[in-house]
């Protein structure tokens, strides 16, 4: 019914007036899709606007309703809709059905190479049409990946749910990508990691102290003191592989980070706007500095200059091509909750800045 442009709700039914003939369009899969499931979007036709006459008559009947609503604009707002002959777009259904069978995330854990999943199934769905791969990491070896449905244990519905239970003995795996198939098409892909383990030493040893790094990404992620935000950089950075150093003087940058390559970093954090370009000022004059102590010294090294904001991207007024003209690095809320997911695997920090250094260097580039 909803397909042909109909729904029922509490002895009413609804009915999207449609084209002829009717119009219908369906999400794309993506290659890279972690989840997927069936869509399908049924088009409506534009609604014309309502007079003033029945707005206004709309308006006050149900301000005077026995739940009353300050017009349409609270109505629609409460029932977290759009009053779409207001806004212009076409009406429309959108009807999404997830997949028979999923894997159940909070009863899931990889731990000491042993591997638990729950797979939920619709009790009426044909368990032999799954198909379960997985890939244990860090082996590269042919023998980490393989297929597993064969050892999922199917329980007896109950509730509408049918469980499957996957219990398996790894070997040195830190990490497990599943794939879940039905029938031959992709509903879930998904990485399973071990909380105490990891391929990069410097995350074992923080973690020990930290589990799970909630400390850490609440002094980063969600920062009320900016010492402590500082503290949360340094130790971010060492577990990048960074060699990070605070600075005790209060007329030096926050931080200065060095690589194994010999390259260094200069950095200084900030929570707010407010003293955001009093920083970026700072930060220009103390690179130029260094840099003129180095070629003084002799010593022709690599030096770049981040500006650590822990606002969102979007709330930080400053254009990528002002900063990339005084050859700084803006780091904001966004590039940091992603730093968190590179941590389990150790990367190299001289390719990191040689990275960094590259986009500043496009971004300098004139256009055309």
């Amino acid at each position: 019914e909803a397909a042909c442009g109909a729904l029922k709700a509490s002895g009413l039914t609804l009915k999207l007036p449609q084209p002829t003939p009717a119009e219908y369009y369906s999400d794309f899969p993506h290659r890279d899709t972690w989840f997927s499931d069936i869509h399908l979007q049924v088009a409506g036709i534009k609604q014309s606007p309502p007079s003033i006459r029945e707005t206004l008559a709309n308006e006050h009947a149900l301000r005077c309703g026995a739940i009353p609503f300050d017009g349409l604009s609270d109505l629609v707002s409460m029932l977290q809709l759009s009053d779409m002959r207001v806004n212009g777009q076409s009406s429309r259904i959108n009807i999404r059905i997830g997949p028979p069978a999923d894997i159940l995330f909070a009863e899931t854990s990889l731990s000491s190479n042993r591997l638990k999943m729950v797979v939920n199934a619709h009790p009426r769905f044909n368990t032999k049409k799954i198909a379960l791969a997985i890939r244990t990491f860090p082996s590269q070896e042919l023998e980490s990946r393989k297929q597993s449905a064969q050892s999922v244990a199917w329980d007896r519905p109950q509730k509408g749910i049918r469980k499957g239970k996957v219990d398996l003995l790894l070997s040195n795996s830190d990490s497990v990508f599943a794939m879940l198939t039905i029938g031959g098409r992709t509903a879930r892909r998904q990485w399973f990691v071990d909380p105490e383990k990891a391929i990069n030493h410097r995350y074992v040893a923080t973690q020990l102290f930290d589990k799970e790094l909630r400390q850490l990404r609440t002094s980063v992620l969600e920062p009320i003191d900016p010492d402590r935000f500082e503290r949360g950089i340094a130790s971010l950075l060492f577990l990048l592989g960074f060699s990070p150093a605070v600075q005790v003087e209060t007329q030096a940058p926050d931080l200065i980070v060095a690589t194994s390559g010999g390259k260094l970093a200069l950095v200084e954090c900030t929570l707010k706007i407010s003293d955001f370009q009093n920083k970026l000022g700072k930060l220009v004059d103390r690179r130029s500095a260094l840099l003129r102590a180095l070629e003084a010294n002799g010593q022709a090294v690599d030096v770049s200059a981040f500006l650590v904001c822990a606002l969102p991207r979007a709330q930080i007024a400053v254009e990528d091509v002002r900063l990339a003209q005084h050859q700084v690095t803006l780091l904001c809320r966004d590039d940091l909750g992603r730093a968190f997911d590179q941590l389990r695997v150790p990367k190299d920090p001289d390719e990191m800045l040689s990275t960094a250094a590259a986009k500043l260097a496009e971004l300098q580039q004139p256009i055309g």
